[in-house]
């Protein structure tokens, strides 16, 4: 985040509303003065004064009623920026190299990154602005005010056997023990609201991801009449938010008995222990104003965290999901790295890959090669074949670097050289150029290239709809997304594709035409994954891979 663009932007924002605060706290000093002498031309029935009073309040709201203005469009800036900030570290940390897929294995420390990254990131900034800007405010007022209420508590003096005696500081220390007493009580009774708000985000999180889902997979659910399961499924999800707000209402239910008594004692508080000065004559009605004022300045600005603790509780929660989610999404890269035997990926110039006791653990068992020493060198077309369950697509994901959980090494070429194929392809939002130049920009590649690699794989027909923005991935058919995802490999022209499953969805001649296409991309080298071999002579060589006993590995069988 040191690095971040907003950072200077951000710092100018909060330079320029400590300034319109500090301007602001100026302005409430010049209130308070006014006041003083507005009540005392109005006790005095002094009409030309309380008419000049009443024009130096106009000027005095004018100014005020600026720097609130001020105050307001600096407030919702830090929080654009502040967005802006949050959002673009965690999408960083998010969609670095595999994390993305590497986070799917966190657990609940990962869950629901679209949640976190959206709506926790904007909630957080909007409260750490809001907040921030209150304790600031909250902070100098007291500073400002404290030293006057001292001041003007010499006022209020007590008749003690017919002399009047005051208390250094009476006032201030009436309002400190007011707010202290305040604060306590709502610590006591609130405490309970962080871990509750924490709660009740994570069940809107995953009815949401729930909701999301069912969107995306209507089609299968209408299909297998699957709607009233859904409807049992989301129900549940929506009783668990329920309840979590239940329990959320209870909790702000308790902590307003502490907050709106705190707010209904603060309007005669200050009244009742200023009052002896007022009555022994030791004051004026604008005396007592003034003392007043300066009271309710000061206990307010004390009264800070009683004020906005429902919102410092739902500002730590929200800081707890963000904080988690950068936390576990930086220590992905070191994750498996030191926790017992792990696959040790290495990228090789040769861009080959090797296999060096090599072992795949699954979760429910292991499987590796006949021998322990593997090699598919530039040029081969290798099909490696395993039956159902023997982990193939674990070995996919091994030999992209996604998947470490096993022992042995794994040499293999630059990310950049090797195109992958899974048997359900991705196509990002946008135009369908933009699909099959991904991750490249659609520019980099020329529309006749583009037609020509559509062509090759059986999709001429698309050559007009380059330029189309669609859901492709909902457009096309299982097979078509199939066939798209070889044109990608075909304008691309990587020296190594590797397939899992990618032509499951392809009948024998669609098949034939993938491999020919593959073909002929000159010096192309292909490792397809499949369920078992039928002899086709386009590939040069068959690897097996099978699953071991506990015995086989051990030796003890």
């Amino acid at each position: 985040m040191r690095g971040s663009p907003e950072r200077r932007r951000l710092f100018w924002l909060v330079l320029g509303l400590m300034t319109v605060i500090v301007s602001f706290i100026g302005g409430q000093i010049w209130l308070n003065e006014w006041q003083g002498a507005f009540y005392d031309a109005l006790e005095k029935r002094d009409r030309p004064a309380f008419v000049a009073q009443a024009f130096e309040f106009l000027k005095i709201a004018g100014t005020l009623l600026t720097l609130v203005v001020a105050q307001t469009w600096f407030t919702e800036m830090i929080k654009i920026r502040l967005r802006a900030w949050v959002t673009e570290d965690l999408l960083d940390d998010w969609l670095e190299e595999k994390r993305a897929y590497l986070l799917t294995f966190a657990g609940e420390a990962g869950a629901n990154p679209d949640q976190r990254i959206h709506e926790d990131s904007r909630h957080l900034a909007e409260l750490t602005a809001d907040l921030g800007a209150s304790l600031f405010s909250a902070s100098l007022m007291l500073f400002s005010f404290v030293g006057v209420l001292w001041v003007l508590s010499e006022q209020v003096r007590f008749s003690i056997g017919g002399h009047l005696v005051s208390i250094p500081g009476y006032m201030v220390w009436c309002a400190v023990g007011f707010a202290l007493t305040g604060s306590a009580l709502t610590w006591r009774v609130g405490r309970p609201m962080i871990d509750d708000n924490a709660a009740r985000y994570a069940r809107e999180a995953e009815l949401r991801f729930a909701l999301v889902r069912i969107g995306e997979s209507a089609e299968g659910i209408t299909l297998y009449g699957g709607e009233a399961d859904e409807r049992r499924s989301v129900a549940g999800l929506f009783d668990a938010v329920l309840v979590a707000m239940r329990v959320l209402a209870e909790d702000l239910a308790r902590l307003t008995w502490v907050t709106s008594g705190y707010g209904w004692l603060a309007l005669v508080v200050p009244v009742l222990v200023a009052s002896p000065g007022y009555f022994s004559g030791a004051m004026s009605l604008g005396g007592l104003m003034m003392v007043v004022n300066a009271f309710n300045q000061v206990q307010s600005s004390l009264r800070w965290f009683v004020d906005n603790f429902p919102r410092i509780a739902d500002w730590r929660a929200t800081l707890r999901r963000v904080e988690g989610l950068h936390d576990v999404l930086t220590a992905l890269d070191h994750g498996e790295g030191g926790i017992g035997p792990h696959i040790d990926c290495r990228e090789d110039a040769d861009d080959g890959f090797r296999f060096e006791g090599f072992e795949l653990a699954m979760p429910d068992g292991r499987a590796r090669f006949a021998t322990d020493a593997v090699a598919i060198v530039p040029g081969e077309r290798v099909r490696i074949v395993g039956e159902a369950a023997v982990g193939k697509t674990l070995l996919f994901h091994a030999l992209a670097g996604l998947w470490t959980r096993g022992r042995g090494i794994v040499h293999r070429p630059p990310p950049e050289r090797v195109m992958f194929l899974p048997e359900r392809p991705y196509f990002p939002l946008g135009s369908l150029a933009e699909a099959i130049a991904y991750p490249d920009q659609a520019e980099r590649f020329e529309a006749s290239a583009i037609r020509a690699a559509l062509d090759s794989v059986g999709l001429g027909k698309l050559g007009d709809d380059i330029a189309l923005v669609d859901r492709w991935d909902r457009r096309l058919s299982l097979d078509e997304q199939q066939c798209l995802a070889f044109g990608r490999a075909v304008l691309h022209r990587r020296p190594w594709v590797v397939m899992d499953g990618a032509t499951s969805a392809l009948d024998a001649t669609q098949h034939r035409r993938m491999l020919e296409a593959l073909g002929s991309l000159a010096g192309v080298s292909v490792i397809s994954l499949t369920r078992e071999d039928d002899g086709d002579p386009w590939f040069t060589r068959v690897i097996g891979l099978n699953r071991v006993s506990d015995s086989a590995v051990t030796g003890t069988g």
